[in-house]
């Protein structure tokens, strides 16, 4: 019995420092990792996933603990494309209130001579693996708890 417990306890931790590894490879700050890390919530917490298509957003969901399978998944399937953490993600929230934390998407990220960067729309055959990365991905259980909750303590 204390194998299967020392075995099971390693596997967390393993997956905790691929989680961590994630978080801190997309742009999210130490303290913000812990912080979801140290959450006993952990293998319930969901963060908004979009794409930016002009004025329009497309947003899903996914589940945390499963962000380093979506970060292989994603680069494998765009390898010019870029994951990064949006720590203002509602952008119509106003100044001084609290914002939505997401990840933001870029099938293709590209930049110019100038230093200006852009990220094509996506064909149909790109959104529709994407789509269904997502639906691998995604939480599927009861007591969803939102990536902000728990940054902001709520």
């Amino acid at each position: 019995m204390p194998k299967a417990t020392k075995s099971t306890s390693s596997k967390e931790e393993k997956d905790a420092e691929q989680l961590r590894k994630s978080l801190l490879s997309i742009g999210v700050d130490k303290a913000s990792a812990e912080k979801l890390l140290a959450s006993t919530a952990l293998d319930r917490i969901v963060v908004p996933i979009y794409w930016k298509d002009g004025l329009v957003f497309h947003v899903g969901s996914i589940a945390l603990s499963k962000l380093p399978g979506f970060s292989k998944s994603f680069e494998k399937e765009f390898p010019e494309g870029q994951l990064r953490w949006d720590p203002d993600y509602d952008e119509t929230n106003p100044r001084d209130g609290t914002s939505d934390v997401a990840i933001r998407i870029n099938f293709s990220y590209q930049e110019d001579d100038q230093g200006d960067h852009w990220s094509p729309k996506p064909t149909p055959e790109e959104e529709e693996r994407y789509q269904s990365m997502l639906r691998s991905h995604s939480y599927k259980g009861p007591n969803l708890v939102k990536a902000h909750a728990v940054l902001q303590g709520t």
